[in-house]
């Protein structure tokens, strides 16, 4: 039956009040824009996801071997930020060397680590909280003297340009395919060395069953040593990365490597490959999230994902269950 209401006085049909209609051809806009928004997301979200995975596989194979809840490594991650910038602007160096320069501080300070606080704990036996809480008061004083010594002002690799390119609307640029080739690269040449190489299968002896390891002869300390330093090593690649299309700032280290934290167990504590894939799930979860939230949500995506894992999934997404 009609509706008199939306009827004029001679019987023609007339439109309602705030009514509005949509043609083909609006929907099929809107369908175009949704899908170029998800294509420009996805390609976030794998370049998120890698710097993610690369901080993650760096975080696992210290944990994975020493059983550290290693938050220091946040200020090892700010180390070789500030180590290439500081080459660059105070020392004049290019680009080619300040690099370098950044991923040999954050090797040494890694180490340093391990061998002025770590070691010295262990051989006073003290607990793995005790550890804990060292690393993380290195973390915090760490940033903290980081803004004493080089200021509270952000600091940027200078002499370096971004180049864009642009492939169906998409765009991402040079630097965002460095850091998915160079990340996913150091990945496999991480998982190469611990099967290839007689220092690799020594850290999976140690990583397996550290008592049996030293009944064989392998030094336990010397493995420790060669982890984080690996470890290291591997979340400066990852820092560098960053501030190269970025800044560098003394707190920097900090979201990433809990980032990192997060996708060990996401992806499974025993698992390099495991870390790797939970880091590179958690950057195409919160880069796609985007679709539907503002990216305020991003650390309510993230947490979000690692407690429905823990509950339905404890041993992670590529761990082995405990018999």
């Amino acid at each position: 039956m009609a509706d008199g209401r939306w009827q004029t006085a001679d019987g023609r049909r007339k439109r309602p009040p705030f009514s509005f209609r949509i043609d083909d051809s609006t929907a099929q806009g809107a369908a175009v824009i949704d899908l170029q928004l998800f294509a420009q997301l996805l390609v976030s979200g794998i370049v998120r996801g890698s710097q993610y995975a690369l901080v993650a596989a760096s975080f696992g194979i210290i944990y994975s071997t020493t059983q550290l809840f290693h938050l220091a490594h946040a200020l090892v991650y700010t180390a070789a930020a500030y180590g290439a910038v500081e080459a660059a602007t105070r020392l004049g160096l290019p680009l080619w060397l300040a690099v370098p320069c950044g991923l040999l501080v954050a090797t040494a300070f890694g180490s340093v680590i391990e061998l002025a606080v770590y070691r010295p704990m262990r051989g006073r036996s003290a607990t793995k909280l005790a550890a804990f809480l060292a690393s993380l008061g290195l973390a915090i004083a760490g940033a903290n003297l980081v803004q004493i010594v080089f200021g509270p002002e952000n600091k940027s690799v200078p002499r370096f340009t971004l180049k864009t390119i642009a492939v169906h609307d998409v765009t991402f640029t040079t630097l965002d395919v460095a850091v998915v080739v160079v990340g996913w690269v150091c990945i496999g040449l991480l998982l190469l060395f611990l099967q290839k190489t007689q220092y690799g299968r020594a850290i999976n002896a140690v990583r397996t069953n550290p008592q049996v390891a030293m009944a064989v002869g392998i030094s336990v300390d010397r493995i420790y040593l060669l982890v984080i330093a690996l470890g290291s090593l591997l979340v400066a690649v990852s820092s560098l990365l960053f501030v190269l299309g970025n800044v560098a700032f003394p707190t920097m280290g900090l979201a990433p490597v809990l980032i990192g934290f997060i996708a060990v167990f996401l992806g499974g504590t025993d698992n390099i490959v495991g870390a790797a894939v939970g880091g590179l799930t958690l950057g195409l979860a919160t880069s796609l999230s985007g679709l539907w939230l503002s990216g305020d949500y991003a650390p309510v995506v993230v947490f979000g994902i690692l407690f429905a894992v823990l509950v339905f999934r404890p041993q992670g997404l590529l761990g082995k269950a405990a018999v």
